[in-house]
């Protein structure tokens, strides 16, 4: 066993004992366990917080080798579940770090009991459904939520964002959800299999996804380590909106104010069971439900 004085030595000269300390006495849960997931549990073990909960549900598939921080040649595609192999990272980069696997997807009630147990949540989504639950779980547990995301929008054109939610302004009122994709995952599959006939979109395209590599992927999930770093340390208050824009070389801060009287980070703000979001939880096709495109 290592020498906690030596260990986070180097750690300590950035932010002090306390700041260490701090972390140490911090639970963290992961969810969504894909390349940003991955990406990002090893910064948390190696700045040695007390606990990783990482929650998903899926298994490794070959397309994700090119991303997936911790897969190894020899895990069985298929057989080799994500979150188990997050948590064999988590174990190896640190063992003093508590690291609690659940295989389950966020609709679940093991998913929301992770959540509201734990002090700071990361969430690691494709899609602005689940996003949009998650912010409102975490807003009425009062839990500080960083929500973390990569993108490939055109060719050319690759980042991602961080948005830190701890109650001054949230997904919703900083406009990072689109309704149309929050609807599209909470409707029934009769209805969008109405809408899509309607409309004429095509079923295959709506379930493509787009580009998605490792360095990406690394500098948003480090993002969003820092932040989180700077505020349980001390070090300074984390920034509500980061925007990396690979293609220009920038990181930029958003100074854009969320708007007034969001219903989700303002009215309901810790009043817990009271705003009753495990109500997603009784939608029966939700908790069916994996991907929504």
């Amino acid at each position: 066993m290592d020498n906690l004085a030596d260990r986070y030595h180097r750690n300590e000269l950035l932010f002090g004992k306390e700041g260490q300390r701090k972390l140490g006495a911090t639970s963290t849960v992961i969810l969504g366990a894909g390349g940003l997931g991955s990406a990002l549990a090893p910064h948390l073990a190696l700045l040695g917080v007390r606990k990783i909960t990482t929650v998903d549900d899926e298994e490794l598939d070959t397309t994700n080798r090119n991303r997936f921080f911790g897969a190894r040649d020899t895990d069985p595609v298929p057989g080799s579940a994500k979150v188990m192999i997050v948590d064999r990272l988590i174990r190896e980069t640190n063992s003093q770090v508590e690291s609690i696997p659940v295989l389950a997807h966020l609709v679940t009630a093991d998913a929301f009991e992770a959540v509201r147990n734990a002090d700071w949540i990361f969430g690691c989504f494709d899609e602005d459904g689940p996003r949009s639950i998650l912010n409102e779980l975490c807003a009425a547990y009062a839990k500080p939520y960083i929500d973390v995301a990569s993108d490939v929008p055109t060719p050319g054109v690759y980042g991602g964002r961080v948005c830190v939610a701890t109650g001054g302004g949230c997904l919703h009122c900083l406009g990072q959800l689109d309704p149309r994709d929050v609807r599209r995952f909470l409707e029934p599959e009769q209805q969008l299999e109405v809408e899509d006939r309607i409309y004429g979109v095509p079923k295959g395209a709506l379930g493509e996804k787009g580009p998605s590599v490792a360095p990406i992927n690394g500098v948003v999930a480090s993002l969003a380590a820092a932040e989180f770093m700077a505020a349980v340390t001390g070090m300074r208050p984390s920034v509500r909106l980061l925007e990396y824009r690979g293609q220009e070389a920038k990181v930029l801060v958003s100074r854009d104010e969320p708007q007034e009287g969001c219903l989700v980070c303002k009215s309901n703000w810790g009043k817990g069971a009271a705003v009753d979001v495990e109500r997603y939880l009784r939608i029966g096709h939700l908790a069916q439900r994996r991907h929504r495109p």
